[in-house]
């Protein structure tokens, strides 16, 4: 919270500027978090299926029975 006495005229100039800025990082962070959930996915997966590695889609299943 900015403190009395700053250069700031208003006290809420300080709370806009970090809402600036956490607004212009926000796709960084999507961004991130989707990597870091592809990351965990994969581990999951990997420990599942471990002869899978790298391949999250599940084997097709084919039936002979018609």
């Amino acid at each position: 919270m900015a403190k009395k006495g700053e250069n700031s005229p208003h006290p809420w100039q300080a709370l806009e500027e970090e809402a600036y800025h956490a607004f212009r990082e926000w796709p960084i962070w999507l961004v991130v978090r989707e990597r870091e959930l592809g990351r965990q996915l994969d581990d999951a997966a990997a420990q599942r299926n471990p002869g899978a590695a790298g391949d999250v889609r599940p084997a097709a299943q084919t039936s002979a029975r018609h």
